[in-house]
């Protein structure tokens, strides 16, 4: 297993296939995104995506492949994106239960964006949370 610096925009099909929702169309990342894959054997395992955006630090997207999970990549690839960001440290989502258990509470602030509040399955089938790791 290697962790690499990776093209963000190749990643997105990955997010998709592992249950993140990511829609192709759409531009998700900006200028000052980073992503990082763990590969082995040539084949994608796992991946984080981090950002900067308004002085504040992110990780847009973070999985393991399905076939991967509970064997420690998480961790690694949650490591390196604190390692990367400035804190505090933001994500919005829907396995808070993982990052819970690795340093993050719950915050307050008010960062889903309008595209997913409008979603038809916002706070019906889909509860999306916002963390911080300080």
């Amino acid at each position: 297993m290697k962790l690499v610096k990776y093209d963000n925009n190749l990643l997105i099909n990955f997010y998709n296939s592992n249950g993140l929702e990511f829609d192709e169309n759409k531009n998700y990342f900006g200028k000052d995104i980073r992503s990082f894959a763990i590969k082995e054997k040539g084949k994608i395992i796992g991946a984080v995506s981090i950002s900067k955006y308004k002085n504040k630090s992110y990780i847009e997207a973070l999985v393991a492949d399905y076939n991967y999970r509970n064997k420690g990549i998480g961790k690694l690839l949650l490591k390196k994106a604190i390692d990367e960001l400035d804190k505090p440290i933001y994500i919005i989502s829907k396995a808070d239960k993982f990052f819970l258990k690795n340093g993050f509470e719950y915050d307050d602030s008010d960062l889903i964006g309008e595209e997913c509040k409008n979603c038809e399955y916002y706070n019906l089938t889909c509860f999306p949370k916002v963390l911080v790791y300080k």
